[in-house]
């Protein structure tokens, strides 16, 4: 038996919750009926800690103290799902903020949830960049614009389009010469001071992970998601804002600014902040394409 997972003998009563529950089917009963626990594949998912019925089993390298009864937090018996059809039903994108900063403690709350995201093989490699110092804000839409000044001399010069072509890159160049008109508005609000890129918003979600890791980009996603949901249970609004993503490519200065990993790649950025306006409404869509089986 591996002491990675401890089993608590006195404790588990063999009521084979374990077995069910384990992705990876590391447990069996022994001739005593009692829970014994086989390397085989764990990936440190924890579930068997937290599905045991008798707390009768640790992990190593899992903090117990972590470990909390949900009951202690969060009141199961009144999830109301009806409540949250309409809650997810009322989220939109907020381009218009309030002067107002994120506090520290939200801030920090934020940044833990997207820990609890689901991750690919329980890879757990999603990384995150908070930014809320007005400084470094400005210092990201100073180094954009360098990237939009970049990106313009070479999608309208006819020399760099014909080799780009001729690599193979004429597709990217039709895309970007097809956005030419959104680089230019952003580039016309930071000289008038107008910010199209991060719309005045006090904070910065930079999802990013090693680009040669397992499904980085749907994990960032996923982590994401989970941010902006809880940034609107608390009062905020949120925007996905796929810009900055595309003038890191162009500028190293970016990743610099926003700490990013050599071998890592930026998959999403989000603002937030205090909405300056409040939506009355939900909003009409396309009806959903479902397929009932």
């Amino acid at each position: 038996m591996d002491k990675k997972i401890i089993i608590n003998r006195d404790l588990c009563t063999g009521c084979k919750t374990c077995i069910e529950i384990c992705p990876r089917d590391c447990f069996e009963l022994d001739v005593e009926k009692k829970s014994v626990f086989h390397l085989k594949r764990c990936h440190d998912c924890g579930h068997c800690i937290s599905y045991c019925p008798e707390a009768a089993i640790q992990h190593r390298d899992l903090p117990i103290e972590d470990y909390e009864l949900i009951s202690k937090y969060a009141d199961n018996s009144i999830k109301n799902g009806e409540q949250m059809y309409y809650f997810l039903k009322s989220i939109r994108s907020t381009r218009k903020f309030l002067k107002k900063p994120v506090e520290d403690e939200i801030l920090a709350k934020l940044a833990d949830i997207t820990r609890y995201s689901p991750t690919g093989h329980h890879s757990q490699n999603v990384e995150l960049t908070l930014v809320s110092k007005p400084e470094t804000i400005q210092e990201l839409k100073d180094e954009s614009a360098k990237s939009i000044i970049s990106i313009l001399k070479k999608i309208d010069n006819p020399f760099f389009v014909f080799a780009a072509k001729l690599i193979g890159k004429g597709s990217l160049i039709r895309k970007a010469k097809g956005t030419r008109h959104r680089f230019v508005r952003h580039l016309d609000g930071f000289k008038e001071g107008n910010d199209y890129l991060f719309h005045g918003a006090p904070a910065i979600a930079v999802f990013h992970s090693n680009k040669n890791g397992y499904v980085p980009e749907d994990n960032c996603t996923l982590a994401a998601s989970y941010l902006s949901v809880l940034a609107n249970s608390y009062g905020l609004g949120v925007c996905y804002i796929g810009y900055l993503t595309y003038y890191s490519r162009y500028n190293s200065k970016i990743r610099d600014i926003l700490k990013i990993p050599k071998e890592n790649k930026i998959y999403q950025v989000l603002i937030f902040g205090y909405p300056k306006y409040k939506l009355k409404t939900f909003v009409s869509r396309k009806p959903s394409k479902i397929a009932w089986k």
